[in-house]
């Protein structure tokens, strides 16, 4: 499930607190049918409060919002509409609290897209606000397929068929993919294609879990498995309760696997909590023996401080924090105690081949990613390439005459993504200080406007709202970022 966000005039990044006026979330889902006719649900919300009203002819107020959405494939149109969007009536301006909650299905069939959608408050200045973003939906008739995950508020039983209804449920989204404190519950619904006839009368196991976003180990208190029969559509709506898990980055994962437990197909979908109330409990390590392992010959302070250090870029932000506890401490005992633990967990047979093999990446993220006054695992490229490792490809444009020095590195996959892509800039090659300004990996900084950064050394696009980069001799970062070299 995808997210856009669209603000008034510039994009989040540069307007955040700033900007007044109409502001929404777009959210969208992709699913298939049993006949493998795609087609994609858009899940558009507007703030009640930044939108304009007029009285009604019975002294009531209402807002009026228009929406326009195109499918962009190549250079044709696939799909499109365009309508006007109504607010709830109510008695009086002074305090609106209620959102508009727009739910749309498009019919698509398989290719790579264009989103664009564009809203204007009928009752407002007249601005129009839009924003693109790109997708891809891949449903093959041959092959077992999740759907995307759809993120619920709530479901019931109904009869009736809707936009909110499937598969004999009305589902209201969540539109969000944050959950905070007062929220103790995540709820889910997905669809899987094709298992019958990949499978037969065969039945499989459904597996759904939480896991870090930064680790790939599943939660203990969150793992649901089910035996499922096969069959042409398997729905899977379900939920954990989320009370006690503690604020951090999350991946909800749902696997199928055949009988000989082999991996069949997954999909996952990324959310943040925001959970201060919940600790993680640390005090299992506290028991761990350090005594004849790898960790028991780290035994300066200031070493095993730098290793920890070092850890950062793979940590989940409650390791973090609980590793900052513990280096200003200074107890090296209990230094040592997590250090095992945190390499235990991400490799239980060997966990000192994990930390030789980490080690060496770090060395060379210090020697290629150093900048003047930062190590360069603290630097935004070491961090990344210590999370996810070397790139595919790297364009890298230090001496382009129109732009500042910038980098594209492009992986062919990172876990279940496809085709991610990371950018990154600095004020100049001296300082060797690349700072990441876009990517349109999950969990990663999002900013679809990353070449006006790029461009702002010659170029500086004042009170324009979705402006096209100019042509400039010389200029590739559009090429490089749809084509990396």
């Amino acid at each position: 499930m995808k997210k856009i966000a669209i603000l008034v005039l510039l994009s989040f990044i540069y307007m955040a607190g700033i900007s007044q006026g109409l502001n929404a979330y777009l959210t969208y889902s992709l699913f298939d049918t049993p006949g493998n006719k795609p087609y994609i649900e858009t899940y558009l919300t507007i703030n009640g409060r930044s939108i304009k009203y007029n009285q009604t002819e019975d002294g009531y107020y209402q807002g009026k919002v228009n929406v326009q959405v195109m499918f962009i494939k190549g250079d044709s149109i696939i799909n499109f509409a365009k309508y006007d969007l109504s607010s709830p009536i109510i008695t009086d301006t002074v305090n609106p609290n209620q959102n508009l909650l727009d739910i749309q299905r498009y019919g698509l069939p398989n290719g790579e897209y264009e989103l664009e959608i564009k809203l204007k408050d009928l009752n407002g200045d007249g601005k129009e606000l839009s924003s693109l973003d790109k997708f891809e939906i891949n449903f093959p008739k041959s092959e077992m397929a999740y759907s995307d995950i759809e993120l619920l508020s709530s479901y019931e039983k109904t009869d009736k068929v809707s936009n909110l209804s499937k598969n004999g449920y009305l589902l209201t989204p969540y539109v969000f993919n944050y959950y905070p404190e007062d929220v103790n519950k995540i709820t889910f619904y997905s669809e899987l294609y094709n298992s019958k006839d990949i499978l037969g009368e065969e039945a499989f196991l459904s597996t759904t879990y939480i896991r870090p976003f930064e680790v790939d180990k599943k939660l203990d208190k969150y793992i649901n498995r089910r035996r499922v029969q096969s069959d042409n559509v398997v729905v899977t709506l379900s939920s954990f309760d989320i009370a006690e898990l503690p604020s951090g980055n999350y991946i909800l994962v749902m696997e199928a696997r055949n009988r000989n437990n082999e991996l069949m197909v997954s999909k996952e979908v990324y959310f943040q909590r925001h959970n201060p109330s919940a600790e993680l409990n640390f005090s299992n390590l506290m028991l761990t023996d350090t005594k004849n392992t790898f960790v028991d010959y780290i035994d300066n302070l200031d070493t095993l401080r730098m290793y920890i250090e070092y850890l950062n870029p793979i940590s989940t932000d409650l390791e973090r924090a609980f590793a900052k506890s513990l280096i200003s401490a200074g107890d090296i005992e209990d230094m040592q105690r997590y250090f095992l633990n945190f390499w235990v967990d991400r490799n239980t047979l060997d966990p000192q081949m994990e930390w030789v093999e980490y080690l060496s990446r770090v060395n060379k993220a210090n020697i290629s990613f150093k900048a003047i006054t930062i190590e360069g695992y603290r630097t935004d490229r070491g961090r990344v390439f210590l999370q996810y490792g070397q790139p595919n490809v790297i364009s890298d444009h230090h001496f382009e005459p129109a732009a500042y020095p910038y980098e594209i590195w492009h992986y062919y996959r990172l876990g279940d993504q496809q085709n991610k892509k990371f950018v990154f800039y600095a004020h100049d090659v001296v300082t060797n200080d690349f700072q990441l300004i876009h990517s349109d990996a999950v969990g990663e900084l999002n900013n679809y406007r990353w070449e006006t950064i790029i461009y702002k050394r010659t170029w500086d696009p004042v009170s324009v709202d979705d402006a096209i980069i100019p042509s400039s001799w010389g200029s590739k970062a559009t090429q490089s970022y749809t084509q990396p070299w």
